[in-house]
């Protein structure tokens, strides 16, 4: 009977890394290269709403003030967002990887307004 919670219990761990492989982490990988970072500000950016490079391509398709909310293409590499709120809190997004459809994405400033969004890339 031992050897059986044993095996469910190592089986459960498994399960879990597994899982919080999946969901991503938040940290990057030891053998990633240099992170590179743009940022998007409504206040001096005249077209604001897109960000794109040759790995990626983000469109905010909603602002509601306190949240935003948009897609990204992922071509190669992993992508994250940042988003900064006028009260100095931020709230960072999972990294998600290149897959041909588009990812959702979206950042929320609960109490405040967003005033920054950084899409963090690494290879």
């Amino acid at each position: 009977m031992r050897g059986c919670i044993a095996r469910k219990i190592a089986t459960f761990g498994l399960a879990a890394t597994a899982a919080l492989g999946v969901l991503g982490a938040t940290a990057l990988p030891a053998a990633a290269a240099t992170v590179r970072t743009q940022a998007l500000t409504p206040e001096t950016d005249t077209d604001w709403n897109t960000v794109e490079t040759a790995t990626y391509r983000c469109v905010i398709t909603a602002d509601y003030g306190w949240r935003w909310e948009g897609t990204c293409n992922v071509y190669s590499g992993r992508l994250r967002t940042i988003t900064y709120c006028a009260d100095g809190s931020s709230s960072t997004g999972l990294w998600i990887g290149a897959r041909p459809q588009a990812w959702a994405v979206w950042g929320n400033c609960p109490g405040s307004s967003w005033t920054r969004i950084v899409f963090q890339w690494h290879s």
